[in-house]
């Protein structure tokens, strides 16, 4: 419980560090976006519409504006629009990323041929880079948008959460439990249920938080990828036009979700586990 009260104190030191970005830059920004036509108003109306005019202590801690520098919109309606296709994006890759994972680890479980293929086919998910197996994917897979960045993400997360949890089933393997439930004749898909992946899903849950705050976050090389106008290639792009205000926006909202999510996951740990609170 004490870890949430964490929360503030770190988010408030990302908003710091987000509002004084400007000031960090070597240089003027209004000069630098007005001498390369990435705006098209004066250097004296941008300074203000950038919250320049004033101290920088006053600027860290006033609210931002929160209008776009070269879009005619919010950085409100901009990170609201990029949420939602992150947040589709981040629902049907865990619809894909899931039962794949808990099949790879019961066919790794059976210790047969397809535990073997199984384990062949996670080493390779996990050693392919996302910018390798993207466009591979775009070449070789006739599948429509958003089932083939989902897929892509799904695979690599897959990857990740079987190498993690095979470690602490393969510890749990030797046990009583497992032997016990064998002798008594339970099925090996329910030997695998009850006896090992119940007790290791509490480590499960805890990787689950942390890479929920990245999925919704946004992929960038994804994103990019397959032009998935997320909330990563929203910030790719508000940084490449040195947008201020956006990139203010999505760097807190990013480090909000990043936060709420990953505090989420310890405390579901805790409570499927107190042994670890």
């Amino acid at each position: 419980m004490k870890s949430w009260f964490r929360l503030p104190l770190v988010f408030a030191l990302v908003w710091c560090v987000s509002r004084s970005a400007v000031y960090l830059l070597p240089g003027d920004p209004a000069e630098f976006l007005v001498h390369e036509s990435l705006v098209e108003i004066s250097p004296v109306g941008l300074r203000q519409k950038m919250d320049l005019e004033g101290s920088p202590l006053t600027r860290i801690l006033s609210l931002p504006k929160g209008r776009s520098l070269v879009r005619n919109e919010t950085a409100i309606t901009l990170l609201t629009r990029a949420s939602t296709r992150s947040l589709s994006l981040t629902l049907l890759t865990l619809a894909l990323a899931l039962p794949l994972t808990f099949l790879s680890l019961f066919l790794s479980f059976l210790r047969g041929p397809g535990g073997a293929i199984t384990h062949f086919l996670i080493l390779l998910f996990a050693s392919l880079p996302v910018f390798i197996a993207g466009p591979l994917f775009l070449r070789l897979t006739p599948l429509p948008n958003p089932i083939l960045p989902a897929l892509v993400l799904a695979l690599h997360l897959t990857a990740f959460w079987h190498r993690t949890l095979s470690k602490q089933l393969e510890r749990a393997l030797p046990s009583s439990s497992v032997s016990g439930a064998r002798a008594l004749g339970f099925r090996e898909l329910t030997v695998f249920r009850k006896s090992l992946l119940a007790p290791a899903l509490g480590t499960f849950i805890a990787f689950f938080g942390t890479q929920l705050g990245v999925l919704l976050n946004g992929s960038l090389l994804v994103e990019v990828l397959f032009q998935w106008h997320g909330i990563g290639s929203l910030l790719a792009e508000a940084v490449l036009s040195r947008d201020y205000p956006v990139i203010e926006v999505t760097l807190m909202a990013v480090a909000l979700i990043t936060l709420l999510t990953q505090q989420l996951g310890y405390s579901l740990q805790a409570r499927w586990d107190p042994r670890i609170s």
